[in-house]
């Protein structure tokens, strides 16, 4: 099977002249972004590709599947979040992702990330950022504000998008980017390192998930698809809280119900996912992360780094 789709995308460059002239004729980030993938897996850059080029399509295609979400068997469900899909992480270490300055490769995070395949962090030229629109929000009627919430992150994935979607991204420093990661952590959106088998399974993307527009949200939570992993942590609170109730009303996976009056609420372990949404939203700065005693382990970068050194 995959060695009748190899035939097919090489069969395609052949229909674009010869295999060669097709290639000399490719713009260079192109060229970058099949190389990273592999020219002998044109079963994913193809894919990639389209995906990249024409992400306002590829999820609106995702948005109308959703329609179809309870005719689809989970082992197809389960199996394409395999590929696609996002490791929670808190305000700190998602800003972490967008200021590292280093080349980095930290393979193989099984007690990291929860799923079977796409588990590497391989950044290359890590200050390459891009600041896109969101597609999710972009292909939702009426969506919130503002829309510019996603990030690419590295090459050759920055320079592929931007290329042939400018008018959806633009370059970013790592400061804007920290500064985009605030706000949307004040908006009480979720941060989510995303990674995908057409990026060879590496992290290329931080997503700003909001409830009223994000498809994996959605999917995640009504449709069955586990798009995200566990961040690792969960929320405690500290005498401070007063029971003022905003975490309730803000978190995402209806994880936390209200308490007695003036006591801190009730948190239902099973279903949060440890985002940290009600860390962000709490006015009394009485919520604190701890690691989730049975859950993978929190991503956190410096410390994959150091070990590796």
């Amino acid at each position: 099977m995959k060695r009748a789709i190899a035939a097919a995308g090489l069969a395609m460059l052949a229909a674009a002249g010869t295999g060669a002239l097709a290639v000399s004729r490719m713009k260079p980030s192109t060229r970058a972004y099949i190389e990273s993938v592999g020219w002998h897996r044109p079963d994913l850059w193809l894919h990639g590709m389209f995906y990249m080029s024409h992400t306002l399509q590829y999820i609106g295609m995702g948005r109308f599947a959703t329609r179809y979400a309870k005719r689809i068997p989970g082992h197809m469900k389960r199996h394409y979040a395999d590929t696609y899909h996002g490791k929670l992480v808190p305000l700190e270490e998602a800003q972490r992702l967008v200021t590292v300055s280093e080349d980095i490769e930290v393979r193989d995070l099984e007690h990291i990330i929860p799923f079977k395949t796409c588990k590497d962090i391989i950044l290359q030229n890590p200050e390459a950022i891009l600041a896109c629109k969101c597609v999710c929000r972009m292909t939702s009627p009426n969506h919130c504000q503002p829309d510019e919430v996603c990030m690419i992150v590295g090459e050759p994935y920055v320079s592929y998008i931007l290329d042939h979607q400018p008018d959806l991204c633009r370059r970013v420093t790592a400061e804007e980017a920290v500064e985009i990661l605030r706000q949307t952590d004040e908006a009480g959106c979720l941060h989510a390192a995303f990674f995908k088998d057409v990026t060879r399974g590496r992290f290329y993307a931080i997503c700003n998930c909001c409830s009223c527009c994000c498809i994996a949200l959605k999917s995640h939570r009504f449709y069955g698809v586990p798009f995200y992993g566990h961040s690792g942590l969960e929320p405690v609170f500290s005498d401070a809280c007063n029971g003022c109730r905003k975490c309730v009303k803000a978190c995402l996976f209806e994880a936390l119900s209200a308490g007695a009056k003036d006591e801190p609420p009730i948190l239902d372990r099973e279903a949060c996912m440890g985002c940290g949404v009600c860390r962000a939203v709490c006015p009394q700065d009485a919520i604190t992360l701890v690691d989730a005693e049975g859950r993978p382990a929190p991503l956190r970068l410096e410390e994959l780094l150091e070990s590796r050194r």
